[in-house]
């Protein structure tokens, strides 16, 4: 059977929920100025999308892996659709915490059952972790752009990308019609069970977890605080550039994907890793300097680092996992994957109101540099061995 239209609809599909989430990253400060509220409401607009994905994620890997995965797809869309619709038709605040917890739903049933399905379209087993890191990163690179360009650029600021971006979601699910599902129904009752890691892959899933751990914590560093940087710090009213910023920072992170796919997880995990650190490290120097090419240089570097861990940590989850426990286990790495994008952000926002926001960076960028140190020892240390055993 002919496979490759499937898998890469599926891959459009895992892209667009990632546009469509991302879209609302640099409109934030048109609706702090809209709906009047101020930055521990924005945190906690940040915070619902990570509170509702996470279970979303356990639950539907499971189901994927019981149920098939064409059905968590499509219910994942929907949620996708719901959020973007709630966000085009928001009049208040309260409807930016219903579009998130929607994006969050969706995105969490999704992620997991559609990495798994494109790993088993792929009888390779190298293009699947390519496809998924990309549609992943370049999603979440060209949402803010989208956003961005649309709101500074084209009429009805807050309501146009949302237009766009519920455009791409019907055409992905329109081309996921044709796609067959590549996992049996099972009738008999839903067997939910805490996430198990099988025991012959859990160094490397803990490994490779951690390393995206820490490349996400540095990503949703770079979404949350650029662009507040840009436009305050910086006094830069364009919305466009500050959504560019996010933009540079993944499409780099992408690019590095494509030029460094031949690399084994062992070399390019703890190289993108201490790469991604000297980017952090930028940042802090370019905030007392106001130094907008300071900060663009410093964006370049953590998406070169971002590109080369993360690819490397989906390359070895998806190698690794066994055939039936695949969603269930890449599902489990979103988790660890969304815990950095969510927790630390909102720790650095919950630190800032006591210290300052200068000092909670400075005290972020220590914690990533600790974490770095021992993921890199620990690389070093294991090697990344073959699938494991169907436990």
């Amino acid at each position: 059977m002919n496979t490759r239209p499937g898998f890469w609809r599926v891959g459009f599909l895992l892209g667009m929920i990632m546009v469509a989430a991302n879209v609302p990253t640099p409109l934030y400060a048109l609706y702090s100025a809209r709906f009047h509220f101020g930055p521990a409401v924005l945190t906690a607009i940040f915070a619902t999308y990570v509170v509702f994905l996470i279970p979303s994620l356990l639950f539907w890997g499971q189901w994927s892996d019981q149920r098939g995965r064409k059905p968590a797809l499509l219910i994942g869309l929907a949620f996708a659709v719901l959020g973007s619709l709630s966000f085009l038709f928001a009049h208040q605040v309260l409807w930016l915490f219903a579009g998130r917890a929607a994006q969050g739903l969706g995105a969490g049933m999704l992620s997991g059952p559609a990495t798994a399905q494109l790993a088993e379209l792929d009888p390779s087993r190298r293009r699947a972790p390519l496809v998924a890191g990309l549609a992943t990163a370049g999603g979440t690179a060209i949402g803010p752009l989208a956003g961005g360009l649309l709101a500074q650029y084209g009429p009805e600021p807050l309501r146009l990308a949302y237009g766009v971006s519920l455009a791409g979601l019907a055409l992905a699910g329109l081309l996921l019609a044709g796609v067959a599902d590549t996992r049996l129904h099972s009738h008999a009752p839903l067997q939910w069970q805490p996430p198990r890691i099988p025991r012959a892959m859990r160094r490397t899933f803990w490994l490779a977890s951690g390393s995206a751990f820490v490349v996400w914590s540095v990503t949703a560093f770079f979404m949350s605080l650029a662009p507040t940087y840009v436009m305050t710090l910086l006094h830069v009213s364009n919305v466009a550039l500050a959504g560019g910023v996010v933009f540079l920072m993944l499409a780099c992170a992408s690019v590095t994907q494509l030029l460094t796919r031949t690399l084994s997880p062992a070399q390019s995990m703890p190289a993108g890793l201490l790469v991604i650190f000297l980017g952090v490290a930028g940042l802090l120097v370019s905030v007392p300097d106001h130094s907008l090419t300071l900060l663009l240089a410093s964006t370049v570097i953590a998406g070169i680092g971002q590109g080369m861990a993360f690819l490397g940590s989906m390359t070895a989850v998806t190698q690794a996992a066994p055939a039936s426990l695949k969603a269930q286990v890449v599902s489990s790495f979103y988790v660890v994957i969304y815990c950095g994008v969510g927790l630390p952000v909102v720790g650095i926002g919950l630190l800032a109101q006591h210290v300052g926001l200068y000092d909670a960076m400075l005290s972020y960028t220590i914690l990533i540099g600790i974490l770095t140190l021992g993921l890199v020892s620990g690389l070093r240390l294991r090697r990344f061995g073959a699938q494991a055993a169907d436990s």
